[in-house]
């Protein structure tokens, strides 16, 4: 079955939240915006049907994860992360910063230090504070054009007593990396070493180009490892307001010590729409949907970057190894960060999320969503072709096209 990827959602009057903080200048010239990591599909046909007959069947009662739901689980991951998971392993949560906030109550005191590697995702920044830990920074390296670990810095941050944890993120977002097995051992290594326990947010894990693989921490790291993987249909099948995501936690007394702190946080049962949705999805046909869905990425994330590079070269993009979100680098247009939003929104209609939301390193870079229809993108790009002629940016005469 081919899927639909070109037509776009539709966001008015559901309470959307993307949609009430799309700029009214945006919206104004029927564009989209692109800040937020939300796709402007659909999500899967299997997803929407069996919610339907959900609804159909009028029951909405008190909801377990049975055979049926682990079993579904197990087999996404198996299929589509190439690990075989045991059943024991899966504990179901509210979500994946949900779950961030669990596992910092659970395994460190207050005013301990957790670790983070910005630029990266900022609401894990907000777990840390409202759980009334200190925030430490283990910042990323950016060299020609690609973020890589600065594991050095990574054993400088383990070796302090008091930094009991590290939150990974891969594939990473905003940068969009994969991390290598390499990076993965060296992080095994040194939290081992130190004892400190490692949450991996994998919800992207699925969403990988170029041949790149985005391997489970766990696998890496060992069954005997202190660690937890996350995953979820949020990312994946587009469900983002959705309070699900499903620990994969291999090690008996730490899944014990989470379960026990995620119960005392009172966590109840799963959302039957939910349950259906993860039988649904996590199966050949949900399958199917993905992977056409990462092709017609794919083909986004590569226009978009054939634009810049041969209309405007001072404006350069990370490589999107995984994830459907890009890292946009506008330093070489030399505005301040005020004056860039400003072009961006106020000239060339273009609404991104701030790259410094990310950490002050993020300064002139920004944050694209790319999973959207691609004539609404190409529609974007030549709003933002012409603001930027405006201003000579661009280069007049374009090369082999």
């Amino acid at each position: 079955m081919k899927y639909d990827f070109d037509t776009l959602v539709n966001r008015e009057n559901q309470g959307n939240m993307k949609y009430i903080c799309t700029p009214g200048i945006v919206k104004k010239m029927n564009l989209i915006s692109y800040a937020g990591a939300e796709m402007d599909f659909k999500t899967a046909p299997v997803i929407i049907d069996a919610l339907v007959e959900k609804a159909k069947n009028g029951l909405m009662g008190f909801t377990l994860a049975d055979e049926k739901y682990i079993e579904s689980i197990r087999w996404w991951m198996r299929n589509m992360r190439g690990w075989e998971v045991q059943s024991d392993w899966i504990v179901p949560t509210y979500g994946t910063i949900h779950s961030v906030a669990t596992t910092i109550r659970a395994f460190t005191e207050e005013g301990d230090g957790v670790i983070v590697q910005p630029p990266v995702y900022n609401r894990y920044e907000q777990a840390v504070r409202r759980t009334k830990r200190k925030i430490v920074y283990n910042h990323l390296s950016y060299r020609d054009g690609k973020y890589h670990m600065d594991l050095d810095d990574l054993e400088k941050c383990m070796k302090v007593e008091s930094n009991r944890m590290l939150v990974l993120c891969n594939p990473h977002n905003p940068v969009a990396r994969v991390w290598e097995l390499s990076d993965l051992e060296g992080i095994a290594f040194l939290a081992k070493k130190y004892d400190v326990i490692v949450f991996s947010d994998e919800i992207f894990g699925e969403i990988t180009f170029n041949n790149h693989i985005a391997l489970p921490y766990s696998s890496v790291a060992g069954t005997e490892s202190r660690s937890i993987v996350s995953t979820s249909l949020g990312k994946v099948f587009n469900l983002t307001g959705v309070n699900n995501a499903n620990m994969i936690i291999p090690e008996p007394t730490t899944r014990e010590r989470f379960r026990t702190q995620r119960d005392t946080d009172h966590y109840g049962s799963i959302d039957p729409m939910v349950y259906t949705a993860v039988c649904a999805g996590y199966g050949f046909e949900g399958a199917d949907w993905v992977n056409q869905m990462k092709s017609y990425v794919s083909e986004n994330i590569s226009m978009i970057r054939t634009f810049f590079d041969k209309k405007i070269p001072a404006v350069t993009t990370s490589e999107v190894e995984g994830s459907f979100v890009m890292w946009i680098d506008w330093r070489g247009l030399r505005l301040d960060e005020d004056e860039l939003y400003s072009f961006l929104l106020n000239e060339a209609y273009l609404d991104l999320d701030r790259g410094i939301n990310y950490g002050v390193c993020g300064k002139g870079f920004s944050r694209m969503n790319v999973a959207a229809p691609r004539q609404k993108i190409a529609e974007s790009l030549g709003f933002l072709f012409d603001a930027s002629s405006r201003r000579g940016y661009t280069v007049h005469k374009i090369v082999n096209e």
